[in-house]
């Protein structure tokens, strides 16, 4: 039995609702870059009205400063419009970058990944082309012997674990697992137990002595 694995960003992107979530991402950004931008196009015209010049990217730098409250102060208004220009872009800035954007990237795309990310660890069903393969329906001490046997001998194995703490913990300690419950009939034929070699952990005694 060979595990399959797509990158994550494919595993990522295979749901609709994901995909949808990463275009709400992207038009917020988007938002986002287009205020800054007006707000720089307002900073020169102020600016020009209090008899200064600056660069664009100077327009953008104060833009920027201002929005993220840095408030470096090496930029200036001096006139009370603009001093109250500089409050609405400083207002804005909190609650578009310090409140919105967090809150729309865990929610869009951070916790959407993650989720995608412990399902490519711990699929729920296996490859078609799996065959001669062992299905272990518990960890504990026994098969774990067991697991260390058939990885010395080649032998593929799948463990079945019912919860997803569980399967990412197994993730983690390097062992092939996924995702089911032991008692429906069709988490057996997920993990192709027509084609199976052995199932459960009636003969994990024998089987490891069979490996000696």
């Amino acid at each position: 039995m060979k595990f399959i694995y797509s990158s994550i960003i494919s595993s990522f992107l295979e749901s609709k609702s994901n995909k949808q979530n990463v275009r709400l991402l992207l038009r917020f950004i988007l938002t986002l870059g287009g205020m800054v931008t007006a707000y720089s196009v307002v900073f020169h015209f102020l600016m020009a009205a209090e008899g200064r010049e600056y660069s664009w990217i100077t327009g953008f730098y104060w833009t920027l400063v201002v929005m993220t409250t840095l408030g470096f102060g090496d930029v200036t208004f001096t006139g009370d419009i603009g001093k109250a220009f500089s409050i609405l872009v400083l207002l804005s800035g909190v609650v578009f970058l310090l409140v919105l954007f967090p809150f729309t990237f865990i929610k869009f795309f951070l916790a959407p990944w993650m989720a995608a990310e412990s399902r490519r660890r711990t699929p729920v069903e296996l490859p078609e082309e799996t065959g001669d393969h062992v299905i272990i329906t518990s960890y504990d001490a026994i098969t774990m012997a067991l697991i260390e046997k058939l990885k010395m001998n080649n032998q593929d194995y799948v463990v079945i674990a019912e919860g997803l703490d569980q399967a990412v913990e197994l993730y983690n300690r390097d062992i092939r697992v996924a995702l089911g419950h032991i008692d429906d009939p069709d988490t057996y034929r997920k993990m192709r137990l027509d084609r199976a070699a052995l199932i459960g952990n009636q003969r994990v005694r024998s089987l490891i002595l069979m490996f000696r």
